[in-house]
């Protein structure tokens, strides 16, 4: 609420980078679909369609995604978030508190876990929030369940490890389960008496956690085999540079201002900090000399193993990760490691805490000299990195800003370790309360003040619907038209260096970036997603290459363009009156083999109304040869379905520009008819003569497998805790 007034009650939102572009457009169309009482199983508006639930981080099926569909829908998303924020922290609060028993540690791993750079800059993504906040609850649920046992511990560890499943964050899962793993063999190590029941009790956890989260893992594992990613999608881009160690002091070395205000390093703008406030991480680093414990070991090599695989190719660790588990080719950016060390570094700090002021009086004083140690060795560290920065400036790198920024490091390295010492010769309580309070918001003012607001907000007047109205006549119509950025437009709008927020997510939204075109319901060949499906993205991506002195027109009009950029004016738009609507009827049938087929696709003379490409397959199964003279008298097309009535005066195929997509069923007269992959990455049916009522239905079997699987799970573990719990009422009568 200190941090975020403006936004919880000034009638303002987050809107920077993905938030505005990607978060909200995707949320706003979840609620939609929820109001319109559709599962939002596809997203008819963006790439030509698309898988929307199966993307897995659109959030879909995320229970909590019911704040911000039932609330205020602006409002209410940024509640989502914030609550998340302060989840997060209470989930961390309580797992320290169970490894350390005491409260004061617990709550400054609480404050750090949530007020850092990298979950303050998560607040762009509902998913990586939600799956980061769910991290500590899910690693403190499934120990307590293999430690304790019990089926309702287990039913309760599965529930948690599904929840955070359905937010969508699949490296942040695998990140909670790697801890949970290491935490899992070391415990197999020390309990050897005990080791089949821990053994089954997280084999167990697993195997529930997998089907109460089938309804999601299901479709998002069919997406991802049809995909554009595969283990060899990985790449090292957004990796931290090498220096950027030095940024965990002094968080504005090296880094570039962006016009908007916020600050990101060279060359790595998936995160504009990881800052994690100096005090806790010399905290952190103290762990390792004052509370030698098996999991402070465990913490730190967590601690490091995270921050040197985010260093991608120059930390040497993660091409040789690549080749030993080439799965982890399909994550793109091995900066996300970093939040290993994000949840690392919080518990090492409360490790120290508690073992300061757990210390006895003799010891007090050696423990006190560690910490005075390490405090100078890091004002040291500060100091040095100032010096070189003064010496070797940076492209960019204003002096008098960075010497601001490193100096406040060193006042509140000074005061929290200030504030630790005292705490630790303190005994009344009333003032180690107050010590303790005063520790907490100086760790909090460390992070807060470290660089300009990482998520600036604006007026919500911003997302108004409708934004395009004046702009265009008419307006592109689902089944109709699609609208088309131009990659010369695209640069442009890019170089473009607004300074003024409002106006600069307007521009965003005239110019339909990224998913913007959501909000005013306007069909686009393009998107911004996780998962594309193969052969759209792959003939869009050289569309969009096109040179303009050979652009394809023919290919333009089959996608339905009416509307692309104006080249001399980014936020303008040229009407194309030779566009067609998403279907067609009649165009002779030309059989290539599928990978020949773009090439057809792109050439000045292709005419979608006069051929199709289809597959070599369907050359035996088809009866229509030739150009037919057909008619489309009526159509309905909606998100799910598409319904058509035709005429043809003999067999005739019927194209359509929307994906292929396996799920999506046709029939004729409501007979199961073939759909075929038509123009290499579209779809195609044959109609015979006469008239007829065509329609295609999405039918995801995947999704509903996964339903049946889920919702029996859960009744399962609901009627299992039931019963359970009577025949401990039972017991007790006894």
């Amino acid at each position: 609420m200190a941090f975020f007034p403006d936004v919880l009650f000034g009638g303002k939102s987050f809107v920077i980078r993905d938030f505005g572009i990607f978060t909200y457009p995707n949320a706003f169309f979840q609620r939609e679909s929820f109001w319109h009482g559709e599962i939002p199983l596809w997203n008819p508006l963006n790439n030509c369609g698309i898988p929307f639930l199966a993307q897995w981080n659109t959030a879909a099926l995320y229970p909590l995604s019911l704040l911000y569909i039932l609330l205020p829908f602006t409002w209410g998303l940024n509640l989502f978030l914030l609550l998340h924020l302060f989840f997060a922290g209470f989930g961390m609060y309580l797992l320290a508190s169970q490894w350390t028993k005491n409260r004061l540690a617990a709550a400054i791993a609480g404050i750090a876990f949530v007020f850092n750079g990298l979950t303050l800059n998560c607040l762009m993504w509902t998913s990586n929030l939600a799956s980061l906040a769910w991290m500590p609850w899910v690693v403190l649920v499934v120990e307590q369940a293999w430690s304790l046992g019990g089926g309702r511990r287990v039913i309760l560890a599965a529930l948690a490890g599904a929840i955070q499943m359905l937010a969508g964050a699949p490296e942040i899962i695998v990140f909670t389960w790697l801890v949970l793993f290491t935490l899992w063999i070391g415990k197999l190590a020390t309990h050897k008496h005990a080791r089949l029941r821990i053994f089954a009790r997280v084999i167990l956890v697993i195997a529930i956690v997998s089907l109460l989260s089938a309804a999601q893992l299901l479709p998002f594992l069919d997406l991802l085999a049809h995909s554009d990613r595969s283990s060899a999608y990985g790449t090292s881009i957004w990796a931290i540079p090498l220096w950027g160690w030095a940024n965990l002091f002094v968080p504005l070395f090296h880094c570039y201002k962006a016009p908007l205000g916020v600050y990101f390093q060279p060359q790595q703008d998936w995160t504009s900090s990881y800052y994690l406030g100096v005090g806790v991480l010399t905290l952190g680093l103290s762990a390792i000399v004052l509370a030698k414990k098996p999991r402070v070991w465990l913490l730190t090599g967590f601690a490091i193993f995270g921050f040197v695989v985010a260093l991608g190719d120059q930390g040497m660790l993660y091409p040789w990760l690549l080749k030993f588990c080439p799965a982890l080719g399909f994550m793109r950016y091995p900066i996300k490691f970093i939040f290993l060390t994000v949840f690392a570094v919080p518990l090492l700090a409360a490790f120290t805490i508690a073992s300061f002021r757990n210390t006895g009086t003799p010891s007090l004083g050696k423990q006190s000299c560690w910490l005075l140690s390490l405090m100078i060795l890091s004002i040291i560290i500060i100091l040095g990195i100032l010096w070189h920065a003064r010496l070797y400036p940076f492209p960019y790198e204003q002096w008098a800003v960075l010497l601001h920024n490193g100096l406040f490091r060193v006042a509140f390295l000074m005061l929290i370790f200030g504030t630790v010492l005292i705490c630790g010769r303190i005994q009344n309580l009333r003032l180690g309360m107050i010590t303790g309070l005063l520790l907490l918001i100086f760790v909090w003012l460390d992070v807060v003040t470290h660089a300009p607001r990482q998520n600036p907000a604006v007026e919500t007047s911003v997302f108004t619907p409708g934004l395009l109205t004046q702009r265009l006549n008419p307006i592109p119509q689902l089944g109709e038209a699609r609208i088309f950025m131009t990659k010369q437009s695209h640069d442009i709008f890019y170089r473009s260096e607004l300074t003024d927020l409002y106006k600069g997510y307007i521009g965003c939204r005239c110019a339909l970036l990224g998913d913007c075109n959501i909000l005013d319901n306007i069909p686009v060949p393009d998107g911004f997603y996780s998962l594309y499906v193969r052969e759209q993205r792959g003939i869009f991506n050289q569309f969009f290459l096109s040179p303009t002195n050979a652009f394809p027109t023919g290919f333009a009009d089959f996608l339905g363009i009416s509307y692309f950029s104006d080249p001399e004016k980014v936020l303008a738009w040229q009407f194309r009156p030779t566009h067609l609507p998403f279907y067609t009827i009649g165009p002779k049938p030309v059989f290539v083999a599928l990978s020949n087929t773009p090439a057809f696709l792109l050439q000045t003379n292709f005419d979608p109304r006069q051929i199709v490409y289809l597959p070599l397959e369907a050359r035996d199964l088809l009866t229509a040869s030739n150009q037919t003279h057909g008619e489309i008298r009526a159509a309905n097309v909606t998100a799910h379905r598409l319904d058509f009535e035709v005429e043809a005066d003999a067999p005739a195929v019927l194209v359509l520009s929307q994906t292929y997509y396996h799920p999506w069923r046709a029939y004729v007269d409501d007979k199961p008819t073939q759909l075929w992959r038509a123009n290499y990455a579209f779809q195609a049916l044959e109609v015979p003569a006469g008239s007829h009522h065509v329609k295609l239905l999405y039918h995801d079997r995947q999704f509903y497998l996964g339903v049946i699987i889920s919702m029996t799970t859960l009744a399962g573990c609901l009627i299992a805790s039931f019963l359970r719990r009577r025949m401990g009422q039972a017991s007790s009568k006894d």
